[in-house]
């Protein structure tokens, strides 16, 4: 009886650490279009939130909701590899943030893009 137990148990650890192994499949989107990116970008979800990239890989965020206007807001600096968008955020303070996206979808006006938490969002080119 309690070998058939020890068996058992080891069995379900086994098959636990198995699975934790195993990472979920990712889907390869096209490459993302550094050129199509150049311009100022506002969500779609919250028309207030400005983004303006710049061709020296860099750019500015601001949000005309709490009263920032362009030339007011947050600086930042881009970079793009394979379907992979990162957006370096540089603030007041000195502090760096940043950003990992996955472009999902991308024209010469609409740029749609997922965070690590598998949360999309759209822009559109304004």
């Amino acid at each position: 009886m309690m070998k058939k137990h020890l068996l058992f148990s080891f069995i379900a650890i086994a098959g636990l650490l198995l699975f934790a192994g195993c990472d979920k499949p990712t889907k390869n989107y096209p490459p993302v279009d550094a050129n199509l990116l150049i311009g100022t970008w506002t969500a779609t979800d919250q028309p207030t939130e400005h983004w303006r990239f710049d061709t020296q890989r860099s750019g500015e965020t601001w949000d005309t909701g709490d009263d920032v206007q362009e030339g007011e807001g947050t600086q930042f600096n881009w970079s793009t590899e394979s379907d992979q968008l990162r957006i370096d955020l540089y603030g007041q303070m000195g502090q760096h943030v940043y950003y990992d996206w996955t472009v999902t979808h991308q024209t010469t006006d609409t740029l749609t893009f997922k965070d690590i938490y598998d949360l999309s969002r759209t822009f559109v080119k304004i």
